[in-house]
């Protein structure tokens, strides 16, 4: 893994943690994400920062790791930076519930390895 993307993937992990320390902050259920724009604006923002750093990754780490929907993530991001009026939050909610802490355990993983072997 290059200096680059190791930096990136410390970065999206950084914004996983962001993301769940808003949800737990709100004392976040769904009703209450439902019902709370300042919650789904600030998840809206960490969303779009995660896709910029997966775009940044190189396109060799993302071969080597495709298990990822990496292409889905900027999707994802380019819904919320472009068409707002489109943010479906149920979606948003599953993606933070889901998604976003799978996706820091893999790459969290990654990291580990990848210390090790050095």
């Amino acid at each position: 893994m290059n200096e680059k993307d190791k930096q990136n993937i410390e970065t999206i992990i950084d914004y996983c943690n962001r993301i769940q320390e808003h949800v737990t902050y709100f004392e976040s259920l769904n009703e209450d994400f439902f019902e709370t724009p300042i919650l789904q604006d600030a998840c809206s923002l960490i969303i779009i920062q995660i896709g910029e750093h997966v775009n940044r990754l190189s396109d060799d780490f993302k071969l080597s790791h495709d298990t990822i929907p990496w292409k889905e993530i900027i999707a994802m991001r380019n819904v919320h930076t472009h068409h707002y009026e489109d943010v479906i939050n149920e979606i948003v909610w599953e993606t933070i519930q889901t998604d976003i802490p799978y996706l820091k355990q893999y790459l969290e993983q990654i990291l580990y390895s990848n210390n090790k072997n050095q």
